[in-house]
């Protein structure tokens, strides 16, 4: 089998087990569907990774910090629709790493990183500010 192919299907093992990483994702296009199922198969709910911290560096001291800015990598075979730069993508997470926590609105901050060479798409994420 293609090395290729062979990391593509591994990622519903790393990405997506409910018993290891995977967390529940849905996800909210611009035209407002709904994504919380996975294309690959519709019973099964969207799962992903998500890093709940990131590290940047401070622009006015040059070291890193921890951002509490998600980060969500999802199997790209697994979304019925793919997140293209320039779209406004809301992206819901549990507010813990706990399958079961309540979850919270967040939205893509900026264009998706596509490793579409191996199968796998981030999302960087920045928490919805409601208005009234």
């Amino acid at each position: 089998m293609n090395l290729r192919v062979q990391a593509e299907e591994d990622l519903a093992d790393t990405l997506e087990d409910p018993d290891g990483f995977g967390l529940p994702i849905v996800l909210i296009a611009p035209d407002g569907t709904i994504i919380d199922k996975s294309a690959n198969d519709p019973d099964e709910d969207l799962t992903g990774q998500i890093l709940y911290d990131t590290v940047v560096t401070n622009p006015e001291t040059g070291l890193d910090m921890i951002a509490h800015n998600p980060v969500v990598t999802l199997r790209r075979s697994s979304l019925s629709r793919v997140p293209a730069a320039g779209e406004k993508w809301g992206v819901r997470i549990p507010i813990t790493p706990d399958p079961a926590a309540a979850t919270v609105l967040h939205m893509v901050e900026r264009a998706p990183q596509d490793g579409g060479s191996i199968g796998f798409l981030r999302l960087y994420l920045t928490k919805a500010v409601e208005t009234q």
